[in-house]
């Protein structure tokens, strides 16, 4: 009978055990040794990094003491590491980092935001001067250690000092200038307005000469008359009473005339203070034709209205303004001595309105038209030169204008532009 197989004793089993426990634990360690490796590699690495940050950084530890700073930091505040790494935050460079703000950013600010940037401070350093800083803080590891980041913007804050300090210098000036500008411009104003005022009273010189040529016919033919009546009241005759009323006739047309030339010259003295008030441009306007119609029918010249409803108000002096058209309907009968076409035309725009004469008269040529606007000049026989100039005065006073057109043996037009206004 073959002898049983030896039974293993409690020692070998403890003995197998225990090798392979060890050899767990070779490998775990193993393990543990990689992982201390790898955490280094990435230490390292994190280290470079931050090495080559160029702003400064800090890394604190939840007490807010410093636990390593990169070289940015010790090479912008001239620092050394073991004056550094293991203090506290505020106790760096002799207190000089206990500023009320930075606590208030790590106590208060972080610890609810964990994010914190652009967060301005100023202070003065020993070694460096008085610094404007730029922090950004930020919570690492669930609120075990704390990144701070230091921007120096010193030289960014002074420049955007020189620059507003530039700019204020520069809107100084520019309000210096401007001042000037609008003194030199109210100043040339004057000096325009002084020169208008020589030239008005020049022109109303030179008008009133004329005025005076112009009185001396009429006002001859009146003592004319008047001697004519003398005789015939002084020795009566059986064709008196004839002679009488015609001298009275002849008396009344010459003053009317006179009295027409000094309405003209009242009217230019005037233009420039004349009141005005809103009014509907159709209104007097169509009044005014129905004015003149007798006067166009009895020389033969039809009237026409074009388009003269809702022309719209204008700020106006009814009287001036219907005296300068009236001279041009006068011009415009007198160029159409056989009769024709009177027209009296309107047409509104955005901002303006146009009122136009038309006549279907001999119209006058190029040369004509340069200086018809200017005082004393005609070419009628008998002219006096007053009537277009007043009427350009009256219109400009008015904050119009006026503009001619015409061709010889087809007629004239006149054009009145007036700006809308008024209620």
């Amino acid at each position: 009978m073959a002898d049983a197989a030896p039974t293993p004793s409690p020692l070998a089993h403890e003995v197998a055990d225990m090798r392979q426990r060890i050899a767990d634990l070779e490998a775990a360690l193993a393990a543990q040794q990689a992982l201390v490796q790898a955490l280094g590699a990435r230490q390292g690495a994190a280290a470079q990094i931050v090495e080559t940050v160029r702003d400064p950084l800090l890394l604190l530890d939840p007490h807010f003491r410093v636990q390593s700073a990169n070289s940015a930091f010790y090479r912008t505040f001239q620092m050394i590491p073991a004056e550094t790494e293991g203090q506290l935050l505020s106790q760096l460079d002799h207190g000089e980092w206990d500023m009320p703000a930075v606590r208030t950013l790590l106590e208060e600010l972080l610890p609810q935001q964990t994010i914190v940037t652009d967060y301005e401070v100023t202070q003065s350093f020993a070694r460096i001067g008085r610094r404007t800083l730029l922090l950004n803080a930020r919570c690492l590891d669930a609120v075990q250690r704390i990144l701070l980041a230091i921007e120096d913007i010193t030289i960014h804050k002074h420049a955007e000092t020189r620059l507003q300090q530039q700019q204020t210098r520069l809107e100084r000036q520019m309000q210096e200038q401007m001042a000037a500008l609008h003194h030199d411009m109210a100043e040339r104003q004057r000096l325009e307005r002084e020169a208008q005022r020589v030239q008005h009273f020049a022109t109303l010189g030179r008008l009133a000469a004329g005025l005076s040529h112009e009185m001396r016919n009429p006002l001859a033919a009146v003592f004319l008359y008047v001697d004519l009546l003398a005789e015939e009241l002084h020795d009566p005759a059986p064709s008196s009473a004839t002679a009488i009323d015609q001298a009275l006739t002849a008396i009344k047309t010459h003053l009317a005339r006179v009295d027409d030339r000094l309405q003209d010259y009242l009217a230019l003295v005037r233009v420039a203070t004349l009141p005005q008030a809103p009014v509907d441009l159709t209104t007097v306007v169509t009044q005014w034709a129905q004015e003149i119609t007798p006067l166009l029918t009895a020389q033969g010249i039809t009237l026409q209205l074009d388009a003269l409803d809702q022309l719209g108000t204008v700020m106006l002096h009814p009287p001036t303004l219907r005296r300068a058209l009236l001279h041009l309907v006068h011009n415009a009968m007198e160029a159409m001595p056989h009769g024709g076409t009177l027209t009296l035309g309107g047409r509104r725009q955005a901002t303006t309105v146009h009122l136009e004469v038309r006549d279907t008269g001999i119209g006058m040529p190029p040369e004509h038209l340069t200086r018809m606007f200017e005082p004393l000049q005609t070419t009628k026989p008998g002219g006096t030169g007053l009537g277009l100039y007043l009427v350009q005065e009256v219109v400009a006073a008015h904050g119009g204008q006026i503009a001619v057109q015409s061709t010889v043996g087809h007629g004239t037009t006149m054009t009145i532009t007036l700006p809308l206004g008024g209620t």
